[in-house]
């Protein structure tokens, strides 16, 4: 567990820089304009890097699919119907409770962690298993809520064609993936690359990790204000909590295990610590504009993310 937090401690050193930044309101009012530099530019410079810089995997093992693209969205149901079954007084807070066990933060968690704590051989992996699973819930979740916010047209349409639209806007065209492709494309193909772009991109992958750990620390503040705004069930906090934090990563651990052996270190090591990340910051944001209100998400956010500090090292130390 030593060596876990030796490596993990610097990256939540700057998360706690980031939360003390975020009593400025200068930090507070260039969050917008922060992640959307780390999203677009910065962390898909930093995977495009990490995958052009190594080898890529032998195979693609297909219990991938099941446990970053299925398990994810059955657990998030089974957590929906069990709470409108077992609390009929919070029925609507099931959906929240749902999106807040399940969906983690792995990007701008995930995918630094994992390949400071695995090396850059996790690269290719923690970029399939981050699109995967934001497959899930980027998509998912608007769909199923009904988003009828963005276009009429996808309104107007039928189901298949707002699935193909929230796909193809959310997955397909997401910066990140498009880094991804790219890099495999670069590697698979050796294709020569001028040293003057690499040595660029690479300077800007180097600001991925500590303005994305930043980020998530300046975004603590307004989950805080969340919760002390009042009217939030503290019982289904702790149990979003309690879910994500220690059922979720545990299930996926089992399952990992129990699947047919073949996937490698590599491939079950990175689809475990996917799957311990706190609650993602999309996840409070996909809550607030689609469910009566984001508050239960930003508890569970703030609380799986500081749990996180203790819960990621120790399951770090586990496997590895």
């Amino acid at each position: 567990m030593l060596e876990a937090l030796t490596v993990l401690a610097p990256m939540f050193v700057i998360f706690a820089i980031g939360f003390i930044g975020g009593y400025s309101s200068k930090f507070q009012q260039g969050a917008k304009g922060l992640n959307d530099f780390v999203f677009s530019i910065a962390l898909p410079c930093f995977i495009y890097i990490s995958i052009a810089t190594t080898d890529l995997p032998g195979s693609f093992p297909w219990q991938v699919w099941i446990v970053a693209l299925l398990f994810p969205g059955i657990f998030a149901v089974a957590v929906y119907y069990v709470t409108r079954w077992l609390s009929t007084t919070h029925r609507r807070l099931a959906a929240p409770l749902s999106l807040s066990a399940s969906y983690g933060n792995v990007g701008y968690f995930g995918i630094p962690m994992t390949i400071a704590l695995l090396g850059t051989q996790a690269a290719v992996p923690a970029a399939i298993i981050h699109l995967l699973h934001n497959l899930v819930f980027l998509v998912g979740y608007p769909v199923l809520c009904g988003d009828t916010a963005n276009s009429a047209q996808v309104a107007r349409g039928s189901a298949v064609q707002r699935i193909g639209q929230e796909i193809l806007s959310r997955a397909i065209l997401n910066p990140v993936t498009i880094s991804t492709i790219l890099g495999i494309v670069v590697v698979g193909f050796n294709i020569p690359v001028p040293e003057l772009v690499t040595d660029s991109l690479e300077l800007l992958a180097a600001t991925a990790i500590p303005l994305a750990l930043f980020s998530v620390g300046i975004a603590m503040h307004p989950a805080l204000a969340s919760i002390r705004s009042g009217g939030l069930s503290l019982g289904m906090v702790l149990s979003g909590i309690g879910l994500k934090n220690i059922i979720f990563p545990l299930a996926s651990f089992v399952l990992a295990w129990v699947l047919p052996h073949g996937m490698g270190a590599d491939w079950f090591n990175t689809l475990i610590l996917m799957a311990a990340m706190p609650m993602s910051t999309s996840g409070y944001i996909l809550s607030a504009r689609y469910d009566e209100s984001g508050d239960l998400a930003a508890g569970v956010l703030a609380g799986t993310t500081i749990l996180s500090i203790l819960t990621v090292p120790v399951l770090a130390a586990v496997l590895l």
